[in-house]
């Protein structure tokens, strides 16, 4: 019995790592149906450990379950996004000025690091990599704070930040703008001018909450037809996504 629980739960865990990839990095649409009979399926599962995956991204808000609907990926309101920015502008200036504090050194050596990683990205414009080290950039601010309720913190809302942050990176002028941002925060954090640097973090964010509360996002209701022919078993087949612990 405890074998069959373990694995169940083994299960759970890749259904819910595979189908939370494919939400954050855009292969599954906000607002789009989510059938659990084919999730299973395209997973070579039973539906059980992918209901209980399902469970879980809801309590992360990843999906919605509508009673008598369904259950779909997330859609926020403008509000929510709004509230979303409001609140990850909030830990992420806190991260900066406990990291500039705490860890100057490790903190900065780590974010010279990541934007190392850009830029040799940047000449070849892989979109794909580039939005992975965009978040981690933005990850290493709250790992050098040494704070764990920051940590836990952001962690309650990472995947949301990094779903809709993945989407604002798809438009070529943002992407840009948000790499010359941040290369800009890590020349003003390396000469000290941490105060400078959350101004233009402070920027940066609201730039994002902008472009993310005009858009318009589907409930999905309506449009379940467009869904009925979708390949799950190659939408859930990418990389899965590093979740912050």
């Amino acid at each position: 019995m405890a074998d069959d629980t373990d694995e169940q739960n083994s299960l759970a865990r890749i259904a819910y790592l595979r189908i939370s990839s494919a939400i954050v990095d855009g292969r599954l649409d906000l607002g789009e149906p989510l059938s659990e009979v084919e999730l299973a399926r395209a997973l070579g599962m039973s539906k059980s450990p992918v209901r209980n995956a399902i469970k879980e991204l809801q309590v992360r808000g990843l999906v919605e379950i509508v009673p008598q609907s369904g259950t779909y990926v997330f859609s926020p309101t403008q509000q929510q996004i709004v509230e979303l920015s409001e609140f990850r502008h909030m830990l992420e200036e806190q991260g900066v000025l406990l990291s500039m504090e705490r860890d100057a050194a490790g903190f900065v050596a780590d974010l010279a690091r990541i934007v190392e990683h850009m830029r040799g990205l940047w000449a070849g414009s892989s979109t794909a990599e580039m939005k992975k080290w965009d978040t981690a950039f933005h990850l290493a601010f709250i790992a050098h704070a040494g704070n764990a309720y920051l940590s836990a913190a952001y962690a309650d809302v990472s995947l949301l930040v990094e779903a809709l942050r993945y989407r604002f990176m798809d438009t070529a002028h943002y992407r840009n703008r948000a790499y010359e941002e941040h290369l800009q925060m890590l020349d003003l954090l390396e000469r000290g001018q941490t105060a400078k640097a959350v101004r233009l973090l402070r920027a940066h964010v609201e730039r994002t909450k902008e472009f993310q509360s005009r858009a318009s996002w589907s409930s999905g209701r309506s449009s379940r037809r467009i869904y009925r022919a979708r390949d799950y078993a190659s939408l859930l087949a990418g990389e899965q996504s590093t979740e912050l612990t």
